[in-house]
């Protein structure tokens, strides 16, 4: 559980540092995030990863009240 949408907020903080940027997948109530363009070559994107930190573009904002979860891999003690 990565937290709940305001609206406005853009930077999520995960409580472990993912493996690989690659290696995450980023869910809006349910609905798969599209990755950075690097990965997935993709002609946009809706969040991307740096370290533990997980930024939506202004765009792809998630909505007040929606639910931001994310699947991951990560090499710390959990």
């Amino acid at each position: 559980y990565l937290g709940q949408g305001n609206g406005t907020n853009t930077l999520f903080t995960l409580d472990h540092t993912p493996t690989e940027s690659k290696n995450i997948s980023i869910y809006i109530n349910g609905l798969l995030q599209m990755p950075a363009t690097s990965i997935t070559s993709a002609p946009f994107q809706d969040y991307s990863v740096t370290g533990s930190n997980v930024y939506f573009t202004t765009s792809s904002l998630p909505d007040l009240g929606s639910i931001i979860m994310a699947n991951y891999t990560t090499n710390d003690a959990i």
